[in-house]
């Protein structure tokens, strides 16, 4: 650490150091020195530090410190490089944060009895600091010296010399059964270390240090789980799985496709569950889902006071046993009740759904918008619209929010920042007529206009949204002479003066806010 100035400047005139006790509290400030030095740990006793170059030359410990950080940051001490089987220890160099400490111990005779010993033993100096360490702290690899006599041993060495002679020349030589053999007594008669020794000729083991060691995760299975046997219809026998018998079942209502078969019931497990519910709130469910047979999730919730709401949220055994809902379709996350088909009902033309899109930012210079409109609308947060209502609501200007009338539009007063509704709530009469006109519907339901003809869906949902969207930023209704040219778009296609998909296309840009 670098000292401050003024203690660095009082200290340039402090006597030397000298060996001795300290009488002083605090351990005075003293300059870092510039020179910096760089270390290796030895794994090992040594007593002199030129000892490291016999098993290390000076050319790959400086290769080593003065690598940049995409070369090889490592240095290998060979104790036995003759040799092929003795694979090198391996360090790694990292950066260190340590200074170099010179301690001189004093050496002088013993006083007498009658002098004092007022001095110190030792001397300590800092000489510099050292950035980088080279530590080995890797996997070591088990070694071994083959016998060289082995035919191995001669295979591989002519291998590595590419001597092509020996290597015809070898041949595999008979098989026998004798992997091991007595160990005799060594020079002086004493007993050998061990009693046998391998006639195998194996070779050293694969090198492991230079592998990154795994992470030892210590996964364990979970105490609830336990194994079951489970029927495979397609293998035709039992297969063993882990189930956790503490898990919690999650029941969600079931999702079916377009056109598919409707199911009548809700599944077993969901009416094994039907009798611990709320019989109360169940049978309101049910009731409600014989008077209407779709509804959407929050227009039904929207039946039931604030704590039902929560209940039936709460609990996700309440919707699943009341019907199904569609994955896709003009009937698409509508809760439809079980048994009843929307797809082949004409009548329910009135339950389908109809949403649009506010406040979308179209890009400039877009392959598939290519023209330059600068009428974009813009952005409306919900944060925004929240605070707009507080405005008007104190001002007077409207009628504080209902929370029963969020799936409700009647064209004079929006309870909810977004135009999503199913078209039997939609009272407004300007868009209500084309809904129940006769002529609007078709023969079948189709997946995107349902059982509306496209010229008549597309009408509907510019009405709805030019009409929404003026009444949630000015807070008036919509005249009639602003839907003006989308109703004659539409009676002119009908009347066969104009071709439909270019009425469809029109009627959609009108309903953007573009005309181009």
């Amino acid at each position: 650490m670098s000292p401050p100035s003024a203690p660095a400047a009082a200290n340039r005139d402090a006597p030397e150091a000298y060996a001795g006790p300290s009488t002083l509290n605090t351990a005075r400030w003293r300059p870092l020195p510039r020179t910096t030095f760089r270390s290796i740990e030895y794994p090992g006793p040594m007593q002199r530090a030129h000892q490291i170059l016999k098993v290390a030359n000076q050319q790959d410990i400086d290769d080593c410190f003065n690598a940049n950080a995409q070369e090889p940051q490592y240095l290998e001490m060979r104790y036995r490089p003759e040799e092929r089987s003795g694979v090198p220890v391996r360090g790694t160099r990292v950066a260190s944060q340590k200074v170099l400490v010179k301690v001189v111990k004093r050496r002088r005779k013993a006083p007498n009895d009658d002098e004092e010993l007022n001095e110190g033993v030792f001397t300590a100096d800092i000489i510099g600091s050292i950035p980088q360490t080279v530590r080995f702290r890797s996997m070591a690899d088990y070694q071994y010296t083959p016998s060289r006599d082995g035919h191995i041993a001669q295979l591989t060495q002519s291998l590595l010399d590419l001597d092509y002679d020996a290597i015809l020349d070898y041949s595999v030589p008979p098989l026998h059964e004798e992997y091991i053999a007595e160990a005799g007594a060594g020079e002086n008669g004493t007993p050998p270390p061990f009693p046998y020794y391998s006639l195998t000729e194996l070779q050293p083991t694969p090198v492991m240090s230079q592998r990154h060691l795994p992470f030892v995760w210590n996964y364990k299975m979970n105490s609830q789980t336990v194994e079951e046997q489970v029927w495979d219809e397609e293998q035709q026998e039992y297969k063993s799985r882990f189930v956790n018998k503490s898990r919690v079942s999650g029941w969600a209502v079931p999702v079916i496709g377009h056109n598919h078969q409707v199911p009548t019931e809700p599944e077993a497990p969901i009416r094994e569950r039907i009798p611990k519910l709320d019989a109360r709130l169940y049978g309101r469910l049910i009731e409600l889902m014989e008077q209407r047979p779709v509804w959407q999730r929050y227009a039904l919730l929207a039946q039931f006071p604030d704590a039902d709401r929560y209940e039936i949220e709460s609990n996700k055994v309440y919707l699943p046993a009341t019907g199904y809902t569609y994955g896709a379709g003009p009937f698409w996350k509508c809760i439809v009740r079980y048994g009843y088909d929307p797809c082949a009902d004409r009548d329910a033309h009135k339950y389908q759904r109809v949403y649009v899109y506010l406040d979308v930012k179209r890009t400039k210079n877009n392959i598939l918008n290519s023209m330059d409109d600068d009428d974009d609308e813009p952005k409306r947060t919900q944060k925004w619209w929240e605070e707009e209502q507080e405005r008007r609501i104190e001002e007077g200007l409207r009628p504080p929010i209902d929370p029963k009338k969020v799936y409700i539009y009647d064209g004079q007063v929006i309870h909810r920042n977004k135009p999503d509704y199913q078209l039997v709530d939609i009272l407004d009469p300007i868009i209500s007529k084309y809904i129940f006109d006769p002529i609007s519907l078709g023969d079948t339901c189709e997946p995107h206009s349902g059982w509306y003809r496209p010229l008549a869906f597309e009408l509907i949902k510019g009405l709805l949204r030019v009409r929404y969207a003026h009444l949630r930023d000015h807070g008036e209704t919509l005249s009639d002479e602003g839907c003006a040219e989308i109703v004659e778009t539409y009676e002119r296609a009908l009347a066969g003066d104009e071709e439909t998909e270019a009425a469809e296309a029109f009627i959609r840009r009108l309903a953007a806010g573009r005309k181009k």
